[in-house]
């Protein structure tokens, strides 16, 4: 091949490069993201309690260590005191929230691998109030982009705790102000939604769907389609009144590999585990249990 033929043909080939989008050139990213409701933790799992009540610090600690040990990203929800958190994550993990409304404010926190990622805010700090609906500030949503240590942001995480009890409407409410939120982005990361959805099925509300299918439903539109990887997953209780409270929902240009939840909140317990019974696990760490989706970007 003569010079002027291969300075032509790397030229070409140069061009079609630079033409590739850059996620294509980069290999998909497998990570771990967990979600767990700590029963007002900081306060012993009361908000009659005070911070010299909260006695479930080793037990969790030991917890997380064990069964969330490789999680990449944990979005954790019912967090009083956000500083005790961010101290027991801290030997793996940094963590982000933001400001509460009153001293026993449940915050929502996102707690990521501090050896792999760091956080950015989308713009001044890490929370969407409008999803609070006004109510003294009550229940935002937690926001925050997560980067390479040392490179490109590649994932949304937004972690939601929505109002408790038979009010679907009102959690519908919430989520379409994460949707507003969504449709104002210009540059719009892959996207994980999170957190405890209290989501009721429709033999508990007496409506026509499940609320996850409502809330699916709300999320998605012309821009992308959101799904509930987890709705299948008991998060609250155990046996016949098992509930999938939690979940784990993502934007459709993201790939779930695996999903899984903790025993002691299964409908159909596998006594062949190790794990802690749903009474005991109650009473001495939280009343919820965590899932894990394996996802690949």
């Amino acid at each position: 091949m003569g010079q002027k033929l291969k300075i032509a043909f790397c030229s070409i080939l140069l061009l079609f490069i630079l033409s590739i989008p850059q996620q294509a050139l980069s290999a998909p990213k497998t990570i771990k993201v967990s979600t767990l409701n700590l029963k007002w933790f900081g306060l012993g799992g009361s908000m009659w309690n005070d911070t010299t009540d909260e006695f479930r610090l080793t037990n969790i600690k030991k917890f997380l260590d064990q069964v969330l040990h490789d999680s990449d990203i944990i979005v954790f929800t019912e967090i009083v005191d956000t500083q005790v958190l961010f101290h027991l994550m801290s030997d793996k993990m940094n963590c982000v929230s933001y400001e509460g409304t009153w001293s026993r404010h449940q915050h929502v926190v996102a707690c990521f691998d501090k050896n792999k990622y760091r956080a950015e805010k989308y713009d001044s700090d890490y929370i969407i109030e409008e999803v609070a609906l006004g109510s003294g500030g009550l229940r935002p949503a937690l926001q925050t982009k997560i980067c390479e240590k040392n490179g490109s942001c590649f994932l949304q995480i937004i972690g939601v705790h929505l109002a408790a009890s038979n009010k679907t409407e009102k959690r519908a409410e919430q989520l379409k102000h994460v949707n507003a939120n969504l449709k104002q982005q210009t540059q719009r990361l892959p996207t994980v939604i999170t957190g405890d959805f209290n989501s009721y099925i429709k033999e508990q509300t007496g409506g026509l769907k499940d609320d996850m299918d409502i809330f699916q439903d709300v999320l998605s539109s012309d821009i992308t389609s959101f799904r509930s990887v987890t709705a299948h997953i008991p998060t609250y209780n155990s046996g016949l009144y098992g509930r999938a409270y939690d979940h784990i929902v993502i934007s459709d240009n993201i790939k779930v590999k695996k999903t899984w939840g903790y025993e002691a909140c299964s409908k159909n317990p596998n006594l062949n585990k190790t794990f802690i019974p749903y009474e005991s696990y109650k009473r001495y760490y939280t009343d919820h249990c965590p899932v894990t989706a394996e996802i690949e970007i």
